[in-house]
């Protein structure tokens, strides 16, 4: 027996690539290549070209990695507060594993409960309020309405939120409300307010399906997410639990003055967000910040991104250190009865209880840990290796922008010269385009101009004069109409083209 495994090994670190002192094995290689996902890979196994282009990938990774650990990419922005973004996350993660390494035993019994409710979808109207006061007193007037569900449907119209109805499955609701309308609710009744981030969420039951007939297919399918949804709450429930003891006790301040100076820079950027949505002909909700958004928070608030923002017994975070773990979170508003001081400290305080068990996670040595060693080293390479690429293609874009052309040659085939010189007439109209109505037109598709033996010069030259194809051409006679003459007009070589570096907006 122990024969085979020391074969098995020793097959595994057959090198296939050395990149200088980094050598990708067998086993490396099939690691990678298990984990990536991409389009069609299911079948990729019926050729070795996929695996061997997989491996040419991991080799201009190691290449890159290796320039861009040269030049200290990874001690500069962006990739330096990524790696340390990432290194986080491992640590959290393997903290969150100890906690519930422990196996959850589900009976036969709770997965059949929970696959029949998954299997009887459910039909509510709901409102959003952004007051705990009013939203207990539409609920007390729907409680004391003769009829709740006319009553419902009023406030819904008087409030501008008319219509919103939606049908979901048990498992796909926030639990508290999935609560209300899976135990025992009856159609028109409303239950009461619900806090999800900073609105009150009032729903009132208006269906429940119950299938006729339930296929073994269908039931089996429905087995398989009620256990996996049941196996993921019983293990949220039990970290919540850790957590609820761990915080006993634990306290932190966040600096007000720059809290609220934060918080009214955030607010100007999501406004011009919004004057920006209106303008395309989009809705001023939902609005997010953008990459871009972050980069001007950092230089509107570079005065202060060294002051403490929050403070723990424990340790001091400041403002730019907060900024960088909201960026990775994001922020968005879905509606105006959000606002962005409440969803700012929501944030905040997530961000606070991360540090807590930061601190756990390395007073436990997580971070020293192998496997989290490992995929910390998987990660900074990639991100090495995306920085560096970054660079290079920057580079090219500076030299060689305005020299390097993308060409398509469009071609039709009519069957008169009539038609022939419209379209010609049509195409001079219209700089850059091939299109033609009701004409079958062949393009070669955006390629280098030197591929097509053009030099592509600027502007591009207008259409060529149409000419005359001679019977019996295949290309004519399998483009016209059945019955009509086998002689045929052509409009050749149509060219548009494109720059392969275009000019980056802002930029002269």
């Amino acid at each position: 027996m122990l024969v085979p495994a020391t074969i098995r090994a020793q097959e595994e670190r057959v090198p296939l690539a050395r990149v200088g002192a980094t050598v990708i094995d067998r086993a490396t290689f099939l690691k990678r290549y298990e984990n990536a996902v991409w389009i069609g890979k299911e079948r990729s196994g019926v050729s070795i070209v996929p695996k061997h282009a997989f491996l040419l990938a991991l080799i201009a990774e190691e290449l890159l990695a290796h320039e861009g650990e040269r030049r200290g990419l990874d001690q500069e922005r962006p990739v330096r507060p990524i790696l340390e973004e990432i290194e986080r996350m491992l640590v959290l993660d393997a903290l969150y594993r100890t906690e519930v390494q422990e196996p959850i035993r589900l009976t036969e019994a709770e997965i059949d409960s929970v696959a029949r409710l998954r299997l009887a979808p459910v039909t509510f109207a709901y409102l959003t309020i952004g007051d705990s006061a009013w939203a207990w007193h539409v609920y007390r007037q729907v409680q004391q309405a003769s009829d709740p569900i006319a009553a419902f449907d009023s406030l819904q119209q008087v409030l501008g939120q008319a219509g919103q109805l939606r049908t979901a499955r048990w498992g796909e609701l926030y639990e508290p409300l999935e609560t209300f309308l899976y135990a025992g609710a009856t159609p028109g009744q409303a239950g009461p307010p619900v806090s999800v981030d900073s609105l009150y969420y009032l729903v009132q039951l208006l269906d429940r399906a119950t299938p006729a007939l339930i296929t073994p297919d269908a039931w089996q399918q429905a087995r398989y997410e009620a256990g996996r949804i049941l196996q993921e709450r019983r293990e949220r429930a039990r970290f919540t639990n850790f957590m609820r003891r761990f915080g006993a006790g634990k306290t932190a301040q966040v600096n007000d003055t720059l809290f609220y100076r934060l918080a009214d820079a955030v607010r100007t950027r999501l406004t011009l967000r919004q004057v920006q949505q209106e303008r395309r002909n989009r809705p001023r909700y939902p609005v997010a910040l953008l990459e871009s958004d972050w980069k001007a928070l950092r230089l509107e608030l570079d005065d202060v991104l060294d002051d403490p923002l929050i403070e723990a017994p424990t340790f001091t975070r400041t403002l730019g250190y907060v900024l960088d773990r909201l960026a990775f979170r994001g922020f968005e508003l879905r509606s105006e009865r959000q606002s962005v001081p409440y969803r700012l400290r929501a944030l905040l305080w997530e961000i606070i209880a991360e540090e807590f068990l930061l601190e756990e996670g390395y007073a436990r040595g997580l971070d020293r840990r192998l496997d989290v060693q490992q995929d910390l080293a998987m990660w900074r390479k990639a991100y090495l290796a995306r920085g560096m690429r970054k660079v290079l293609v920057d580079s090219l874009r500076e030299a060689w922008r305005g020299q390097l052309w993308l060409v398509n040659l469009c071609r039709a085939t009519l069957s008169t010269k009539e038609a022939a010189t419209r379209l010609q007439q049509r195409w001079m109209q219209m700089p850059e385009s091939c299109k033609a109505d009701g004409i079958t037109v062949d393009t070669t598709g955006y390629r280098l101009a030197p591929t097509l033996g053009l030099s592509a010069p600027w502007p591009s030259p207008p259409p060529r004069e149409p000419y005359w194809g001679r019977s019996p051409s295949p290309a004519c006679r399998k483009r016209l109409p059945a019955g009509e003459s086998t002689d045929c007009w052509i409009v050749a070589d149509r060219t548009t083209r494109k720059p392969l570096f275009r000019k980056r907006p802002g930029k002269k």
